[in-house]
């Protein structure tokens, strides 16, 4: 055991873990959606000849274990993202067949299974988020996290994003009180990371921060979102009414995906409107009301369009994801800024503070 790390029971989070999984996540998406549209093109056609059939639920499996052997064998992060990629690619394949497995009679094309495969994602990325976003990084993960960056960086360098991350997490958990001889050694192992040379790939968030064009950056987005997802609570309430009308008049009865879509989309409605005639005050609370009636709409009530329209309903989770970014992206700034506000606010109260004694790690070099 590291000196002045005590023996703990939870496992030690990855802080690139998050946006793994979601990488993953998405990459067995776009596999499902390739998947239908070139079977729906083909016509269907069967691999194997007339007395065998090799389903491509085999081929995902096949995937997600090469995936696995690929992680298991190579250290790094090339070669995780390799096994996210062939893993990715595997679940969808895999996922794409549900229909055939929760049948007796094996139907590829039963109506919710699509409404399956979306519960399916949605769980996995909520449990992805709950692991990482229920409690800040630990000591010992900052750490561990800081020394993985550098042992990556071994070979084949470090560029300065990857370096500034792996500081700044050292620097955190110095002021949680880690062990500063296991600072001091993580530290010297980055200082002989070689700085990588040439052109550097950019990030994820760093290509989307580039293409996110100004307009979605400042209040037209954010009324844009509020108001495309209240028209589609309205239309989607609307609907649900109508539908429920007729299955009361028939001779069916009243269906449950009806009743769902009722349900959910009413709660959106409420929310929506309660918010969208209140989002000039300046509050926290109309934000707060436009995201959980976002979260209702993707979590509650597109799984039941997903049973009635199958993939007819990926516009409006389309809409209904698209508009939660957003709302959390804006509540996020607007706590950041009430934060600083407060900052300043007791800054002025206290008077200026003592001068802090200069830290043994800092972020430059």
């Amino acid at each position: 055991m590291i000196s002045g790390f005590r023996n703990r029971s939870h496992l030690v989070r990855d802080a690139q873990g998050s946006g793994l999984v979601e990488a993953f996540v998405i990459i067995g998406i776009c596999t499902i959606l390739l998947t239908r549209a070139y079977l729906h093109l083909t016509g269907y056609p069967q691999v194997g000849g007339s007395s065998l059939h090799i389903a491509h639920v085999l081929w995902g499996g096949l995937g997600m274990v090469v995936a696995l052997v690929t992680v298991f064998s190579f250290l790094g992060m090339k070669p995780r993202v390799l096994g996210v990629v062939i893993g990715g690619i595997g679940f969808g394949l895999f996922l794409d067949e549900i229909g055939k497995f929760v049948t007796k009679t094996n139907d590829y094309f039963y109506r919710p299974s699509v409404a399956i495969m979306y519960v399916v994602i949605v769980v996995l990325l909520l449990v992805n988020r709950s692991l990482h976003d229920v409690r800040p990084p630990t000591p010992t993960e900052d750490v561990a996290n800081a020394a993985a960056i550098a042992l990556g960086g071994l070979d084949r360098g470090l560029d300065r994003a990857r370096r500034v991350q792996a500081l700044a997490q050292l620097r955190r958990a110095a002021a949680a009180g880690a062990d500063e001889a296991t600072l001091t050694s993580v530290r010297d192992l980055l200082d002989h990371c070689p700085d990588r040379t040439g052109r550097t790939v950019p990030t994820a968030r760093e290509l989307a921060r580039r293409a996110t064009p100004a307009f979605a950056k400042g209040p037209g987005m954010l009324w844009t979102a509020a108001v495309l997802l209240t028209l589609f609570s309205t239309l989607g309430l609307l609907s649900a009414v109508i539908t429920l009308d007729d299955d009361l008049r028939g001779d069916e009865g009243t269906d449950i995906t009806t009743v769902g879509q009722l349900t959910g989309s009413a709660i959106a409605f409420v929310l929506c409107w309660s918010a969208v005639v209140r989002l000039r005050n300046g509050k926290l609370w109309p934000l707060q009301f436009l995201r959980a009636a976002a979260l209702v709409t993707v979590l509650l009530t597109e799984v039941f369009d997903f049973v009635a329209q199958e993939f007819g309903a990926l516009l409006n989770v389309a809409v209904g994801l698209g508009a939660l970014v957003v709302f959390s992206s804006r509540i996020a700034v607007t706590e950041r800024a009430r934060a600083l506000t407060l900052d300043n606010s007791a800054a002025t109260k206290l008077g200026p503070l003592p001068p802090r004694e200069p830290s043994s790690l800092t972020v430059d070099r």
